[in-house]
């Protein structure tokens, strides 16, 4: 296994919601609290950001369930999180029959559609917090590279080839 995979499930099996950066906190807080009536919210940003970060704590701390596929949801969960979504209007009618309750769809731009939207961006201090939980938490440390940019992923994979792994697997 690479080591940027060793990495991501650590990061995964450790993670908790004091993870959370400024910017995901404010959006996971308005995820939770905001638009309860809302079939279908959007949450969008550019990759690395953490979009599926989030979504796997909801799933992990509020018992959302995470699909790539509307269809594998079971019926009547009152909470849905469909990542990597593309959208389309059949959506609507096939969470209706599910029984679904609000269905949560994660984006890199946002949907066209009328429906609430939240962003999900990224600051240089976000990104030297989630530096900082990866050392503290992970024992992680960027040791060859300086973090650049708001793709958290990239910077973990800028790292991994750093320290000498040539072959990096695994976007996220």
């Amino acid at each position: 296994m690479s080591l940027y995979l060793m990495w991501i499930n650590l990061i995964k099996e450790k993670a908790n919601e004091e993870w959370l950066t400024k910017s995901q906190r404010e959006v996971y807080r308005a995820i939770l609290e905001r638009w309860q009536s809302q079939p279908f919210v959007n949450l969008y940003g550019h990759r690395g950001v953490g979009k599926t970060f989030l979504a796997h704590l909801l799933a992990k701390h509020h018992g959302y369930v995470y699909v790539h596929d509307l269809a594998q949801a079971p019926h009547n969960a009152p909470h849905v999180i469909l990542d990597d979504a593309n959208y389309n209007r059949a959506l609507r009618p096939l969470a209706r029959t599910l029984g679904l309750g609000r269905v949560l769809l994660i984006t890199e731009t946002p949907i066209r559609e009328a429906m609430p939207k939240v962003e999900l961006a990224l600051d240089p201090h976000d990104v030297g917090q989630f530096c900082a939980n990866l050392s503290e938490r992970c024992g992680i440390s960027l040791i060859y590279t300086l973090p650049e940019g708001t793709d958290l992923g990239e910077i973990l994979r800028r790292e991994v080839i750093a320290r000498g792994e040539a072959h990096v697997t695994g976007r996220s």
